[in-house]
């Protein structure tokens, strides 16, 4: 197969949803498929396996690590040239329904299947005047996913959630791990004395995340004020960060910065439990990573997290921002060696089945069906896949605003130029 991705964020940003889609990739392309990303342009470099078309782009004034793109007609050239057999909108916003919008406006006519993996309706919510958008982006969402001939998301939690919202055609793209990579044996020492600041001795809690608000960070100053004898390991950067070290001063933490590949599952694999305040997770990649190196997860019990998490077998979860409950969790854990072994033995156990090579192989099967069911369709139904005028307006205005805000107001980050590159991808999270 010939697979168009059109990705909200890509390379070298790192977070679970590039993760997940640089797997994707790598595994498509061992089946022998065909590849290209389109992506807003960064400045950094990249190391992609595959060709890249890339737009000019502008840096999103509340969180600058992300681009928002500004796709033009070369969209639909460099797709014809391609030959597309289906274009995966993977995750998309801003970026992803401007380009679903020339799709439309073209005389090109292609299967087409959309991915859900972020709330932006709920993040909205953690920042102040702007939960009065959650409703219209939820609208503005299923307005746009509803054209897709197939929506994938990464949970049942989240399945069930978009099939209760309204969204249409939902199916499940498996969770993974690369538990080859993730496992115990990479326990460390010298990275445990890197994480607790040189005191290998005190219990040892890790959090990895983007340090946002609505990952919830913030609240585990709560858990170490309830439980001072324990050390919090926080990896992983954003724009919060500055705040967040401000917050934790008080306590006994550490900011790691970002970590990939045998760094980041070393830190996992070296700590005593793995800690989560996140209430908006679609699924949680760093949830299955730290189980995968036997680690007990305490975790906000919202959203994704609950298809993962099974409360007192591999970890707990606990009512949102109960900060007395997430305590009493982790002091079970770091209190008892038998508790601790018990759960890393049910957290290992619970995802040795949950491969990539399966993951990417129902994602693939997707592709599959919606290719053959396009065949089938009637002419009226492929005409009709075009969002309302509304949903097209928003979507401008939206960006407009982004734009308005940015960094350097109007002025592009980058250039035009489309790159096309081949280099192997490093491991990253």
């Amino acid at each position: 197969m010939r697979i168009a991705i059109v990705a909200e964020v890509f390379l070298p940003k790192i977070d679970g949803v590039v993760g997940r889609t640089v797997n994707l990739i790598q595994q498509l392309l061992a089946n022998g498929d065909e590849v290209i990303v389109i992506c807003p342009k960064v400045a950094e470099y990249r190391n992609s396996p595959v060709p890249l078309i890339e737009f000019p782009s502008f840096p999103c004034a509340s969180y600058p690590e992300y681009a928002i793109g500004r796709p033009d007609q070369r969209l639909i050239q460099e797709l014809k040239a391609f030959r597309p057999d289906v274009i995966h909108f993977l995750n998309p916003f801003a970026f992803g329904f401007q380009c679903y919008d020339l799709l439309c406006r073209s005389d090109l006519q292609l299967p087409v299947l959309f991915s859900f993996h972020t709330l932006y309706g709920e993040f909205v919510k953690q920042y102040r005047g702007l939960g009065m958008l959650s409703r219209l982006l939820w609208w503005l969402m299923k307005s746009y996913h509803n054209m897709a001939d197939r929506n994938l998301t990464v949970s049942d939690f989240m399945a069930d959630d978009l099939r209760k919202r309204g969204f249409e055609r939902v199916a499940l793209w498996p969770p993974a791990v690369d538990c080859r990579l993730y496992n115990p044996e990479r326990k460390s020492a010298a990275m445990r004395s890197r994480l607790s600041g040189n005191h290998p001795e005190s219990p040892l809690l890790l959090t990895v995340s983007r340090l946002a608000s609505e990952k919830n960070v913030s609240f585990l100053t709560e858990v170490l004020e309830r439980v001072p004898e324990a050390t919090l390991a926080i990896v992983g950067g954003g724009p919060q960060r500055d705040e967040l070290v401000r917050r934790f001063s008080r306590y006994k933490a550490h900011f790691v910065g970002y970590l990939r590949g045998e760094e980041l599952a070393a830190a996992y694999a070296s700590a005593d439990a793995f800690v989560y305040a996140s209430e908006t997770e679609t699924m949680g990649n760093v949830i299955l990573e730290a189980m995968a190196c036997g680690l007990p997860v305490i975790a906000a019990n919202a959203g994704g997290v609950t298809s993962l998490v099974h409360h007192g077998s591999n970890g707990f979860l606990f009512t949102p921002r109960n900060a007395t409950e997430a305590s009493q969790y982790v002091g079970e854990i770091i209190q008892s060696v038998d508790r601790q072994e018990q759960m890393s033995v049910a957290a290992l156990e619970s995802v040795q089945t949950r491969t990539w090579r399966h993951s990417s192989d129902e994602v693939r099967s997707q592709y599959q069906q919606v290719i053959s069911e396009f065949q089938l369709m009637s002419p009226s139904r492929i005409g009709n896949r075009r969002p309302g005028m509304m949903a097209t307006l928003l979507t401008k205005a939206l960006v407009r605003l982004f734009q308005l805000l940015a960094p350097g107001k109007t002025k592009p980050a980058v250039n035009m130029e489309t790159s096309r590159m081949h280099q192997h991808v490093g491991s990253g999270v």
